[in-house]
């Protein structure tokens, strides 16, 4: 399975969502269809997801993990920093959309998928992009 990952980076925050029924923050993002470019990807994900356009998207980074819900399952995400348009709505199945703070995962205040904390969020920071 390959997920691709949206980061939106707003007054020094990262959009981070908590979809229904769930605990955790994840990235915006979703799985690639079949013959989709990492773009379109991207494009319809964050249009499905919290109702923006895509502007632009820059590739950051590609991480191999088992998956966070399916720990039987290996997954592979690639990472893009984005820059979008538009009045953040959330869909049906995102609960609610938080700007996270560095003062939030310094704290661990909220519950987040396992890579995006221990692997992601770190490596932006190291690359100065957080």
């Amino acid at each position: 399975v390959t997920r691709i990952a949206g980061i939106i980076i707003q007054n020094g925050k990262i959009l981070m969502l908590l979809g229904k029924g769930h605990k955790e923050l994840w990235t915006p993002g979703g799985k690639i269809e079949p013959g989709e470019t990492d773009e379109k990807c991207l494009k319809r994900e964050l249009k499905e997801e919290i109702g923006v356009e895509l502007l632009n998207c820059k590739f950051f980074k590609e991480y191999h993990n088992k998956s966070f819900y399916h720990p039987e399952r290996m997954t592979r995400e690639r990472v893009y920093i984005v820059q979008v348009q538009g009045e953040i709505k959330p869909a049906a199945e995102i609960e609610r959309f938080i700007w996270f703070s560095k003062e939030d995962f310094e704290n661990k205040k909220f519950s987040m998928i396992t890579n995006t904390r221990e692997a992601l969020i770190p490596d932006m920071i190291k690359a100065g992009i957080w």
